[in-house]
């Protein structure tokens, strides 16, 4: 009998080749498996897209076409929403019919059988400057894993100046003169300037809702163009030694929408 040295080498490759094989075909599953997990991540990123959009949809849809009288109705979402969850208002003017200053949040499961897996969450906010209340909301989309979100909003226009210890910087009687550039971009006509003055003296006009406390509201101001050529002014006396105020300008087109204001300066008479 010999001796054959190669005995078993098949036996060897055939190991090698099947792990090799084997190493390919997990390598292979792996890249496979994680592309199939961004595919799925990226449809349930869309589905939670269309979740955020549509708690915009659904705002949107309260705040134009459940009115209350000729208000948006925004501040009336928890009332009349059966489905808006934790719907909780908060604000210094959530009532329905006139809803200048309110925050509103709530929650809304697109899929009720299966709480958790797919619904949207909202934060939103209404502002009343001029005649039109201008609202700003963040909706967020849940969808098992994956969230996404939208913000909504448009620019509010006020100009503001602060004056700091006006009785320095006054003369005698008292008297400046505010004064404000108006736009009128759309050519539609300005119907009124206003100044808000705001501080921490007393004008027997106390504002209980303005910050910080106490905080009084000396006077509103309209303003007037007299010349024509867009500067809005009026003299006031202010009648305030020693106290800082802000005056807030707002200026309303013949649409009652709110207009680019620039250039505010108080000047002493």
């Amino acid at each position: 009998m010999f001796n054959n040295p190669q005995k078993g080498v098949s036996l060897i490759i055939t190991f090698f080749i099947s792990i090799i094989i084997l190493f390919i075909v997990l390598s292979i599953s792996t890249l496979l498996y994680s592309e199939i997990k961004i595919i799925r991540n990226m449809g349930n990123s869309i589905s939670a897209f269309y979740a955020a959009e549509s708690g915009v949809e659904k705002v949107l849809y309260y705040d134009r076409k459940m009115k209350v009288g000729d208000t948006r109705g925004a501040c009336n979402i928890c009332n009349a929403c059966p489905d808006c969850e934790d719907c909780i208002p908060t604000g210094t003017d959530c009532t329905p019919a006139t809803c200048s200053d309110c925050k509103i949040a709530f929650k809304t499961e697109i899929i009720p059988e299966t709480p958790g897996e797919k619904y949207y969450n909202i934060e939103a906010t209404v502002n009343q400057q001029c005649k039109i209340s201008n609202i700003s909301l963040n909706s967020y989309g849940f969808f098992k894993n994956v969230s996404r979100a939208i913000n909504f909003g448009s620019d509010m226009k006020v100009s503001s100046i602060v004056i700091s210890n006006p009785g320095a910087t006054i003369t005698a009687n008292g008297k400046v003169t505010i004064s404000v550039n108006v736009s009128d971009p759309d050519g539609v006509g300005i119907e009124s300037v206003v100044a808000a003055v705001y501080g921490l003296g007393d004008d027997n006009s106390c504002d209980p809702a303005c910050s910080p406390t106490p905080c009084c509201m000396y006077r509103e101001i309209d303003l007037s163009d007299d010349e024509g050529d867009g500067t809005w002014q009026k003299p006031w006396n202010d009648g305030i030694s020693g106290e800082n105020y802000t005056i807030n300008i707002f200026a309303m087109d013949n649409l009652g929408y709110c207009v680019q204001i620039s250039n505010v300066t108080v000047t002493p008479i």
